[in-house]
């Protein structure tokens, strides 16, 4: 069990040492993908900061897309809430987890409940103190409306104790949902209802912690009004429907008062650093909270400049105008780097991969049924060469991949079954489904009563120097093996646009900062909507269900099966493991802990950033 000495000893060894006799700090995570040229607007009377506060300017390309937990689904979000809001626990270095704002815990020896001994001391940004109400609505809710952190299935939702303002208990249940969404014809709506299920079950520890951390507690006082209270959409408002749990639109409506515009956020949370101020793609302020119950953080002031350019972005860094960035490594290996500034290289957790649009719907509307074809989609996986693209499009600063799930985690399998791989044996594959080269050397056959050919466009985004070779290695490999591909550079809004609507039919892109099993089983869900391809395997319905409840051992070889199902239907082509890589002005910051989830920092590290 955790404690408060435990976390206490962990943030003394794990300090950041700022030369010159400055505070400690880490500094905020950056996903590099332009390298548009453009420079941030000078930021104008934000903040007056006193004579002696410690500052921070950090370069960053990755902006959030909503800065609300409910919505947010980009790495930049993430980053923002990590520093805004708490989870009951977060992940230590050795994956397993640690206190955040449960300082402990206790299991009961069933397995089928859980009481949680909260903090005592936090408070939310408004002054508001923190109480087990806090923790006990945001679960319920959560439970309750099925949001996309499903970690939380198991809850009893009508059953969650609070015996005083700083003990929650937990119990769990064969499915604690009430109302979650599923598609019903011919509407269509969607919708789950009555499949609360009370019969006590017991969890699988490490699933459950481990899935709390990305779930970020939420100030009851501020969003209750948006919710379960909202004039139009709660309880009694105009739209709601007491009988069928229904709003106007059929749909439950509690919750759509956060998902429809605009999208109201409090961003007020109980978390190190406080949102001061924030303007879409020019910058964010932050304000270190001085009363975090972990401790005050070593920085007071934290200015994040948004750059379209990495280019411009790293000059930046290199003349002393920020202090820290993310670059890549065509700037590695071809820059020249002044002493003053430090080089921080890592493996980022999360993997590169080629993806093969399996959306029903896309395919009817664009006639891209070829896409479906279980030999198509594993002819392309296997004629990209994917040591090449290690090699050259990240210069030798990736590896080549096969799972979803990261190879450097302790959930790998690391005896995933490989196909043969080659331009040859792709071909082969074809073949063998009755594809034939035509006068053009590309492969077609006769599919729903019409000739498809297999010409696809590839999707990549604009500007990063590391997509592009990608882009052109693939090409390559697929017109040898008698596919013919189209590159298709997109500026990043469209690009990410086209990823979320499934509007491509293969795409080149990044995903997930933390290739674990609770982001990846669930992710791959079929009713997931961060399911990147639109892949539909049953069984992995099945599994993320089971690993919840099953034994240690059967979750491992659960998450093994999982992995190896999603190689095999093969619409998601891991590509390559790459290096995150880290600059900063070591004349003036000096790191301990460079070398834990993704580098000195990521979307979930935390202790350094506390004195």
């Amino acid at each position: 069990m955790y404690t408060l000495p435990y976390i206490t000893k962990t943030l003394d060894v794990r300090r950041l040492n700022r030369k010159r006799t400055m505070a400690p700090v880490l500094l905020v995570a950056v996903f590099i993908i332009s390298l548009v040229a453009s420079s941030p607007s000078v930021i104008a009377d934000t903040a007056t900061p006193a004579q002696d506060d410690v500052e921070m300017t950090i370069g960053m390309f990755d902006q959030p897309d909503y800065l609300s937990p409910v919505m947010a689904g980009s790495i930049a979000a993430w980053e923002f809430i990590n520093w805004i809001y708490d989870p009951i626990v977060r992940w230590d270095d050795d994956w397993g987890v640690m206190p955040g704002l449960a300082e402990s815990w206790d299991w009961a020896e069933n397995g089928t409940q859980l009481t949680l001994h909260l903090v005592e001391n936090a408070t939310w940004h408004d002054g508001t103190p923190f109480t087990s109400a806090d923790v006990n609505w945001t679960l319920f809710t959560w439970t309750w409306l099925g949001w996309w952190a499903g970690q939380t299935i198991n809850i009893d939702h009508r059953n969650i104790k609070c015996p005083d303002n700083y003990t929650v208990v937990l119990n769990f249940v064969a499915n604690g949902y009430e109302s979650i969404y599923a598609y019903m014809a011919p509407a269509p709506y969607y919708y789950y209802r009555d499949t609360y299920n009370g019969t006590p079950v017991e969890v699988n520890k490490e699933c459950f912690l481990t899935g709390l951390t990305y779930v970020p507690i939420l100030p009851k006082h501020l969003y209750d009004p948006l919710t379960w209270h909202h004039p139009v959409y709660g309880l009694n408002g105009s739209y709601y429907d007491p009988w069928g749990f229904w709003d106007y639109l059929n749909w439950d409506g509690i919750s759509w008062a956060l998902i429809f515009p605009p999208y109201p956020s409090p961003n007020i949370g109980t978390g190190m650093f406080i949102l001061q101020d924030y303007e879409a793609g020019e910058y964010a302020v932050f304000e270190g909270n001085d009363d975090y119950h972990w401790g005050a953080p070593a920085v007071d002031n934290l200015t994040i400049l948004f750059y379209t350019s990495v280019e411009t972005m790293t000059q930046a860094l290199k003349a002393g105008e920020i202090d820290f960035c993310e670059t890549t490594s065509n700037f590695i290996e071809t820059g020249t780097w002044p002493d003053e500034v430090t080089i921080n290289e890592n493996s980022f957790l999360g993997w590169e991969g080629l993806l093969i649009n399996q959306n029903w719907e896309y395919a009817n509307n664009s006639d891209t049924f070829a896409l479906r074809e279980q030999s198509v989609k594993e002819a392309i996986n296997q004629a990209v060469n994917k040591t090449k693209i290690a090699a050259i499009a990240y210069l030798g600063h990736a590896r080549a991949a096969d799972s979803v799930i990261h190879s450097e985690l302790k959930w790998f399998n690391d005896a995933l079954e490989l196909r043969d791989a080659g331009v040859a044996e792709a071909k082969a594959t074809l073949e063998a489904d009755g594809w034939t080269l035509n006068e053009d050397d590309i492969y077609e056959k006769e599919l729903n009563g019409s000739t498809k050919t297999l010409s696809f466009s590839l999707q990549y985004v604009s500007g990063d120097p590391i997509d592009l070779s990608m882009a052109q290695l693939i090409e390559a490999d697929l017109e040898e093996a008698g596919i013919d591909v189209t590159l298709t550079p997109l500026d990043v809004s469209t690009f990410t646009s086209n990823l979320d609507l499934y509007n491509y039919e293969l795409m080149v892109t990044f995903y997930s900062q933390i290739g674990d099993p609770n982001s990846m089983a669930q992710y791959m869900t079929s009713d997931s909507w961060l399911n990147p391809t639109s892949l539909n395997v049953s069984r992995v319905d099945d599994i993320y269900m089971e690993q919840k409840i099953a034994s240690d051992a059967e979750r491992e070889d659960l998450i093994n099966e999982m992995q190896q199902l999603i190689y095999d239907e093969a619409s998601v082509c891991i590509l390559a493991e790459f290096n995150d890589i880290e600059i900063y002005r070591g004349d003036r910051w000096a790191f301990t802990n460079d070398d834990w989830l993704s580098g000195i920092l990521s979307i979930w590290n935390w202790e350094p950033w506390l004195t």
